[in-house]
């Protein structure tokens, strides 16, 4: 029987009295006649799990020690098998204190001895988290027995003696057997202890030791009707108390000396927080004035050099406002067993204030609060990582636990932190970087099995070894969205879990994938939106190409919906957003568009739990593909479903509006689409059913589904047949082209600039401009795409409005040589013009400016990083034209025109030369070449390969483009072939120039050969023309204009300014000579 329980009681053990007839049929208890062990009672009534808590925890009430129970005839019978740990114990006895008489230790002296004593006999793993002692007992004339003489014989003065009850918590880390460690405490708490002249004797009969579950609130003492202000040492006290401490009156030198002493005394004794610390939250209104460059330091440094000298630690100091700063932060302190005692330090400590040279900090006495707060312990747990499985104990705030690790020589580390916002112990990622991992591969990984527990240790491994082999196989990927699913359906999905399953889910986007694998990617992303656990209304979750949005809408208030991508950041990070209205329209520049109009809520569940819609955002379209598609995937794709809801059949349709990933040709053929789980043998594909399409241009395509589901846009392949491997070529071609003619065009001004010569006449001063702006766009062209990754919009939109005037500068002088050809090679006439080449520079280059300059006037935006591939073919970053009505205003039509120009002028060109050999029936195969050459100088010159960008659309489109792209990158070179290399005057301007020896020439050999046979011709005809006008006053006059009329005079002027102008060099005077039945011989004054 249970001993001190009032008699005639009933206790009744698992079952209850029965109602029979109306009537209680009392339970006797005479039917639980057996056995009985570890029987316990507590004064609370207690949940399922609080019991099991206590598995190992003796009752309030009644606890399961032999002095509890009466056994009368039944003795009991010890049963080794069961072991009960426990880490927390209550420790009750009663202790006497002897002293001298003469000596003045007064109570608060006294109680610091009893924490000496305590730190003296329990060894390291048992930590004192509280003490609580009754006032002491008046003066006695005796001493302890047996201990009298001890002392005595230092002087024999009287001795008294006081007795106290003492009720002292304390902590075994790790936790062992119960009656093992009771037994060891007893022992070491029945031996004397001396302490200077002092003598502590605890009454071995008085000591009781019981294993509990919780601590008790330290404010209050829970065993002992009243408790003395004094120190002691605590270790996370699991109930919170707060007190306000206010002050009245003038605080003595008296009492500021006391709390000093206090300060003191406790650095003397306890110096390694070997019983553990208490922490406190503090707020305080301050004012600081003086010099002062960062108030946030020099706050701390006054908290840590004020409360640090009494070893207490500050920590997360927040401030705001100013010169009055509004402070909170937390102090942990080697707490006094009274909490109220610790408080008053910190106040007298804190309203002390500051006070030096530069600065002084004041703190009102009205104005501080200070809380004890009781951070808890950082719990314990089991951790599954990649380095083994690792057991974390239960910490206390503000300390470090390290373990060997599993497999090395090295230490495994964690810190259990206090955290700033919530006052709780929380742990810190564990430091593993010393040890060596346990689980190397996905093999290890797939013999893991998911919990709850280790849910989140299974991403984290899965997370590590992505990083060390980002290029799995079909079966490690298979093992990863395995773990993944089981992830998503077991573990508690917080957003910390969920923002990290996306980040996994984005990186294996990236991976080549089966069919049968999206499917299974889907579903993960599917389930994770519907079981992550969030506050609030909605909550995004982004990484590289991936976004999500989960919503949980107001069914009061519910409107419908609208999901947003405005773009990729730098680093391909979606820019979501997200209104709760439906809209049609989608704002301009979108990425991707979703809306959901009001009649969606019909799809919401109807058991009263909130309804929750979520939108995905994929940014790589390489993730889904549908080998038995005859079209190509031409956008990101965008989903949205309802959790628990088939959504389909709607009767306003959802609006999806998604942007090109290649701008669209006017011929090309789109399609929107929808995802289909069940298509290709449940592998899945693209089906169009549900879904139409309302407007397409160049750059996005709108669709109406009513269904939700993952959207996209299709593109017929069929007429767009460039692969992903001719645009990389493409792009080689361009950029080698482009760096061959940067080279060749700066031979090329070189040589003209540099001999005077050789740049005397028009066309030549006109090459000379057109060079210097071909070079300027090739070169742009060049570096555009380096520029373009500093991601630096300023930078992008100076390259882009230079690169678009030096293209506009090229195509304008082009015309500008096809203008003076029409005025040499058409009009037969001489005519004057006034600072000719002065006018065409003016238009040249200022016309080019004026229109950059509008469009950087109208709208700068105009200009940025583009990713269409409509100019160069080129699908990276590159800084060009964005808007689409300004490129087709400023470039498409501007190039039409002047090719126009310059087909026309071409044109006239071949009908000369068709008449010149009509005329010459005799010409032979050399002159046949040299109308060939000249044909083909023309082409370059007047830029007509551009029309090939034109007319590459259809089955021809790849050649076009390859033809395209080599023809127009060698341009300058095409330049410096026919007008350097291939130019009599040019290659003698080198030889007199640039050689030496047997290969120099002599400056004037040529000119008295042409000088003799000037003389010796006889009715010799001079012609001049616009174009090869000399600058000399003499030259600008007509040198015959008496024979003009004669058809065949007009034929030969005809051709002397054909060959003067492609293949002399462009000389400023010709003098024919000869017959008109002879090929004429020529000369070329210089």
């Amino acid at each position: 029987m249970v001993r001190f329980l009032v008699g005639n009681g009933t206790l009744t053990l698992g079952v209850s009295h029965n109602f029979v007839g109306g009537s209680i049929d009392f339970e006797t208890g005479k039917n639980f006649l057996g056995d009985i062990s570890l029987f316990r009672m507590w004064g609370v009534q207690m949940s399922p799990l609080q019991l099991e808590a206590c598995r190992c925890v003796d009752g309030n009430i009644v606890t399961w020690r032999e002095q509890d129970w009466d056994y009368q005839k039944c003795p009991p019978i010890e049963d080794d098998n069961f072991m009960c740990e426990s880490s927390k114990y209550k420790i009750q006895m009663n202790t006497a204190i002897a002293q001298y008489l003469n000596n003045d230790y007064n109570e608060n002296d006294i109680q610091e001895i009893v924490l000496i004593w305590l730190k003296h006999v329990f060894p390291q793993k048992i930590s004192v988290h509280s003490v609580f002692l009754s006032n002491l007992s008046p003066q006695t004339g005796a001493g302890l027995a047996g201990q009298n003489e001890e002392i005595q014989g230092i002087g024999k003065p009287p001795i008294k003696t006081q007795w106290f009850d003492c009720v002292v918590f304390v902590r075994m880390i790790p936790g062992a057997d119960v009656s093992k460690t009771v037994s060891m405490i007893q022992g070491m708490l029945i031996p004397s202890y001396i302490y200077k002249n002092i003598i502590l004797k605890t009454n071995p009969a008085s000591i009781n030791i019981l294993s509990v579950a919780v601590y008790p609130n330290v404010t209050s003492n829970p065993a002992l009707t009243s408790v003395a202000p004094v120190l002691s040492q605590t270790t996370k006290s699991p109930d919170t108390g707060s007190t306000n401490v206010t002050t009245s009156g003038t605080r003595t030198s008296l009492q500021t000396l006391a709390m000093e002493n206090i300060c003191s005394n406790t650095l003397g004794f306890i110096s390694n927080r070997d019983f553990g610390d208490m922490f406190y939250r503090v707020y305080l209104n301050l004012t600081m004035s003086g010099s002062i460059t960062d108030p946030q330091h020099t706050i701390q440094q006054w908290l840590q050099q004020t409360l640090g000298k009494c070893n207490m630690d500050v920590w997360n100091l927040v401030i705001k406002g100013a010169p009055k700063y509004v402070t909170t932060f937390q102090v942990q302190a080697m707490a006094p067993v009274n909490v109220s005692a610790t408080e008053r330090l910190i106040f007298e400590l804190l309203t002390k204030g500051y006070t030096n040279a530069t600065i002084s900090i004041s703190v009102p006495s009205g104005e501080v609060n200070i809380i004890h707060i009781d951070p808890g312990l950082c719990p314990e747990e089991t951790m599954l990582t990649v380095y083994g499985i690792y057991m974390w104990p239960e910490m206390a705030a503000q300390s470090k636990y390290s373990m060997g690790c599993i497999r090395g020589n090295e230490s495994a580390t964690r810190f259990c932190k206090l955290n700033g916002a919530n006052d709780r112990a929380a742990w810190d990622h564990p430091d593993m970087s010393k040890c060596i991992r346990t689980v190397s591969d996905f093999d290890d990984l797939e013999n893991i099995t998911v919990t709850a527990d280790n849910s989140a240790d299974i991403v984290d491994m899965i997370e590590d070894l992505l990083n060390e082999q980002p290029d799995l196989t079909d079966a490690q990927l298979d093992i990863v969205l395995e773990k993944l699913s089981e992830v998503t359906e077991v573990g508690t999905l917080t957003t910390d879990l969920s923002s990290d399953i996306t980040k996994i889910v984005s990186d294996i986007c990236y991976i080549k994938t089966s069919p049968t694998q999206v499917n299974k990617i889907l579903s993960i992303t599917d389930l994770m939106g519907d079981r992550t656990v969030f506050e609030g209304d909605a909550h995004n979750m982004t990484a590289p190409s991936l976004a999500l949005q989960l919503i949980n809408p107001d069914t009061s208030q519910f409107h419908g919906l609208t999901f947003e991508v405005s773009s990729l950041l730098n680093d391909s990070t979606p820019e979501i957003f997200y209104d709760k209205n439906f809209t049609e329209h989608p704002d301009k520049g979108t990425v991707a568009f979703i809306s959901l109009s009001h009649t969606v809520e019909s799809f919401f569940p109807n058991n009263g739990a909130r309804p929750r819609v979520q939108f995905h955002f994929y940014g790589t379209e390489k993730f889904f593909e549908d080998p038995t598609a005859n079209m190509t995937l031409n956008s990101y794709v965008v989903s949205a479903s309802v959790t628990n809801a088939t959504v389909s059949n709607l009767e306003i349709p959802v609006m999806v509006t998604l942007r090109h990933l290649q701008n669209k040709e006017d011929w090309g053929i789109v399609k929107c689409v929808y995802w289909d789980f069940n298509k290709n043998n449940e592998k899945g594909g693209w089906n169009d059913t549900g879904c139409e399409t309302v407007t397409s241009n160049a750059t996005h395509t709108s669709c109406s589904c009513n269904h939700l589901t993952h959207f996209g846009v299709l593109l017929d392949i069929s007429k767009t047949p460039i692969s992903a491997k001719d645009e990389r070529i493409l792009t080689i071609i361009s950029y080698l082209g482009c760096g061959i003619s940067s080279i060749f065009l700066g031979v090329t001004l070189l040589t003209y600039l540099a001999f005077e010569k050789l740049r005397r006449d028009y066309p030549s001063k006109i090459l000379i401009n057109l060079s210097i702006a071909l070079l300027g766009l090739n070169m742009l062209f060049l570096v555009n795409s380096w520029l373009a990754s500093f991601n630096s919009n300023a930078i992008c939109i100076t390259v882009a409005a230079f690169l678009h005037y030096f293209f506009l500068a090229t195509f304008t002088w082009m015309g500008l040589g096809a203008i003076n050809m029409y005025l040499a090679l058409v009009k037969v006439f001489n005519s004057y013009v006034p600072s000719y080449i002065l006018k065409f520079c003016a238009l040249g280059w200022g016309l080019p400016l004026l229109v950059v300059s509008l469009v950087l006037a109208i709208d700068i935006n105009s200009y940025g990083t583009s990713l269409s591939r409509a100019l160069f073919q080129e699908s990276t970053a590159f800084c060009w034209l964005k808007n689409d009505v300004t490129f087709y205003v400023t470039v498409v039509s501007f190039v039409t025109l002047v090719m126009v120009c310059n087909i026309c002028v071409f044109a006239v060109v071949l009908v000369q030369i068709h008449k010149m050999r009509a005329n010459k029936p005799s010409s032979s195969r050399k002159g046949f070449l040299h109308d060939l050459r000249v044909v083909a100088s023309l082409t370059f010159l007047l830029g007509l390969t551009w029309i090939l960008s034109f007319v590459a659309w259809g089955p021809a489109k790849t050649p076009l483009l390859y033809l395209f792209s080599l023809l127009n990158s060698l341009q300058g070179f095409f330049i410096f072939l026919f007008y350097c290399l291939m130019k009599d005057n040019v290659r003698k301007q080198w030889r007199i120039h640039l050689c030496c020896g047997r290969f120099r020439q002599t400056e004037y050999s040529d000119w008295s050969r042409s000088v003799t046979l000037g003389a010796k011709a006889k009715g010799g005809l001079q012609v001049s023309s616009p174009s090869m006008k000399s600058e000399t006053t003499s030259e600008r006059k007509s040198s015959d204009t008496s024979n003009s009329g004669t058809s065949h005079d007009e034929f030969r002027k005809r051709q002397a300014k054909l060959n003067g102008h492609f293949t002399r060099g462009h000389s400023r005077s010709c003098e024919w000579q000869g017959s008109t039945t002879t090929d004429s011989h020529r000369t070329c004054s210089h």
